[in-house]
C-alpha cells in the first residue's frame, strides 16, 4: 500500500465532494499508519489547518470504534462556519456533534506536566460549537477506527458559536446540552460526556501530540503540542445529531449560549 496515494485520494475526494471505494483503507491496520495518512492528507488538501477535533471521548463511542482512548483529526479554515450558517450536505456526511471548543491563547509548555487546573491561563476563548462529521468513503454508518483516523479523523466541518462569558467560573461538566431539529428535541447530554470534563479532552490531545512528536501546521522547528491560535473541538456532549435535509438544527448549552445551522440538500 502506498500511503501517499491513499492520502491524495482522500484529499481529492474531500475537495471534490465525492466518495471513494472503502477498500482504499483496508490495508491500514494500525494507528501509526492511520495518522501518517491523515498528516499526508492534510498536506494534500491544501487548506489551512486551524486546529483539531477530538473523537471517541466517552466509553459508548469507544466501544463502537473498539478502542480504549480518543483519537483526533484536523479542523480547516475553509470549512469553519459561523453559527446560523447554511450548509450544503456533502456526500458522506454523518451528522453534527454539539461540542465545547477552546482557542489557545499561548503555546502550552511541552517540557512540564500540566493538569486541567493549569489550562485556563492558556485559553483565549471557550465557545459553544458543532463539529460536522463525515466520511470520504462510500458506505453507511461509522467506519472502522483506523479508517476514521486516516480519513481526517472523521471531520467534515466546524460551526463556531458564541464565546461563553465567564466560562472559567462555570462547571462545564454539569452544563446540560439539548439539540433540536426543526423544533423537535433529538439529542440531550452534558459536558461530562466529554471525558468527564471538556478540559480533560484538551489536555489529552496536548499530551498525545507531544507523544507523537507532531509538528503543528506553522512548521516551526521543535514546536510540538498545542500552539497559540489553535482551535480545539473537544468531543460530543450528546452523540450524533442525524442529518435531515432541509432542516434547521438548534443546540442550547444551558447558561452558556446557543449555536445553530441549516442543512440543505446539495
Amino acid at each position: 500500500m502506498n500511503l501517499n496515494e491513499v492520502a491524495v485520494t482522500l484529499a481529492d475526494a474531500r475537495r471534490n465532494n465525492s466518495l471513494v471505494n472503502p477498500d482504499l483503507l483496508n490495508g491500514i491496520n494500525n494507528t501509526t499508519d492511520a495518522y501518517a495518512v491523515q498528516e499526508k492528507a492534510i498536506a494534500a488538501f491544501l487548506s489551512t489547518q486551524i486546529g483539531y477535533k477530538v473523537a471517541a471521548t466517552n466509553a459508548e463511542t469507544q466501544k463502537k470504534f473498539d478502542c480504549n482512548e480518543p483519537f483526533y483529526g484536523p479542523l480547516f479554515e475553509n470549512e469553519c462556519y459561523q453559527s446560523s450558517t447554511t450548509i450544503s450536505i456533502p456526500p458522506g456526511m454523518l451528522g453534527g456533534e454539539a461540542e465545547f471548543a477552546f482557542q489557545i491563547a499561548k503555546d502550552l509548555p511541552t517540557d512540564t506536566s500540566l493538569t486541567i487546573d493549569d489550562l485556563p491561563e492558556f485559553i483565549a476563548s471557550a465557545n459553544v460549537s458543532v463539529e460536522l462529521i463525515g466520511r470520504r468513503t462510500s458506505g453507511a454508518g461509522l467506519p472502522s477506527l483506523f479508517a476514521a483516523i486516516a480519513d481526517f479523523g472523521g471531520n467534515s466541518g466546524f460551526v463556531k458559536g458564541r464565546a461563553i462569558e465567564g466560562w472559567q467560573t462555570k462547571d462545564l461538566s454539569a452544563v446540560a446540552v439539548v439539540a433540536k431539529t426543526n423544533g423537535k428535541e433529538t439529542n440531550a447530554g452534558n459536558g461530562a460526556a466529554v471525558m468527564g470534563h471538556p478540559l480533560n479532552s484538551l489536555l489529552w490531545l496536548h499530551n498525545r501530540l507531544i507523544d507523537q512528536g507532531k509538528i503543528t501546521q506553522d512548521k516551526i522547528a521543535n514546536r510540538k503540542g498545542l500552539c497559540a491560535g489553535d482551535w480545539i473541538s473537544t468531543g460530543t456532549c450528546l452523540g450524533v445529531i442525524a442529518v435531515v435535509p432541509d432542516s434547521t438544527v438548534e443546540i442550547d448549552f444551558a447558561g452558556c449560549g446557543q449555536v445553530s445551522y441549516e442543512l440543505r440538500a446539495s
